[in-house]
């Protein structure tokens, strides 16, 4: 069965399977297909759907009553993890939903606002505001102001702002009160980066056969360069081999770390149906 689903931005809706499981990074509807899952939650599940150490938070925080919006010693446990994740960077606020944080930077930076994705297409040295994300191989992201997406079991999670100079901060708003659940599921997601091997990097960074086919790459990160009903079609024919991908093309295709050969080979046949047209 498929729903057509909408997202908290008003972005038009797309087509998704009904998931009744979701593991690592596959997911089941109640007729017991399985997807694999190249779309990730726009990159908030790009360590699967049940990484390790979230059902524990999630379960910790909410049995010792930490669920209201109120000052907790998680914030700066959080803003600790992201110096370490991202050195030179300062966490300078949190805010309740990109939206807003798109309303607050375009009022502080005076002008329309454009948030560069490495992961999609190559970052220009004069872009300002960029998104930051995990395993962005052969790329140095530079900007003034990063946006980290962390990963997240879900998409109440609360934005980051984080700036190089201090000053900047000092044009932003302040923060939104944020869960401390919510807070503390970051804080294990940060720590979860933080604490990989190398070959465990290796392995979410390598390249396969899907990446020659892809326009542009970048670590796991792959944009099809298909657009338009084009696209959808595209998208269309990847659910009906099991696979979903994003919505929309400007979001990424990620390349889960563990691909079985069969998996890799049903997306590959889909992909070079298109590159045939």
């Amino acid at each position: 069965m498929m729903l057509q689903m909408g997202r908290q931005d008003k972005r038009p809706p797309y087509t998704m399977p009904l998931v009744v499981r979701a593991r690592e990074y596959h997911l089941y509807d109640r007729d017991g297909r399985r997807f694999v899952d190249f779309f990730q939650n726009h990159g908030r599940a790009i360590l699967g759907h049940r990484p390790e150490g979230m059902v524990r938070a999630i379960k910790g925080t909410a049995s010792r009553g930490l669920v209201a919006e109120y000052p907790s010693v998680y914030l700066g446990r959080l803003e600790k993890l992201v110096k370490q994740l991202l050195p030179g960077y300062h966490v300078a606020r949190f805010y309740n939903g990109l939206r807003y944080v798109v309303e607050v930077l375009q009022q502080a930076n005076g002008a329309p606002l454009i948030i560069a994705d490495p992961a999609v297409n190559p970052i220009m040295s004069n872009q300002k505001v960029a998104f930051w994300r995990p395993f962005l191989t052969d790329v140095e992201v530079t900007a003034d102001v990063l946006i980290p997406i962390l990963p997240f079991p879900g998409n109440f999670v609360c934005e980051l702002v984080c700036v190089k100079d201090v000053t900047i901060a000092k044009q932003l708003p302040p923060s939104d009160a944020i869960s401390p659940m919510v807070l503390d599921l970051l804080i294990k997601a940060t720590g979860a980066l933080l604490g990989l091997t190398e070959e465990q990097r290796r392995q979410f960074s390598r390249k396969t056969a899907l990446h020659a086919r892809m326009v542009h790459t970048c670590g796991p990160y792959c944009s099809s360069g298909l657009e338009g009903g084009v696209y959808e079609e595209f998208h269309t024919a990847a659910l009906a081999a099991g696979i979903v991908i994003p919505p929309l093309p400007e979001a990424p295709i990620i390349i889960p770390p563990v691909l079985s050969d069969g998996e890799m080979v049903s997306f590959l046949r889909v992909i070079e149906e298109f590159r045939k047209e």
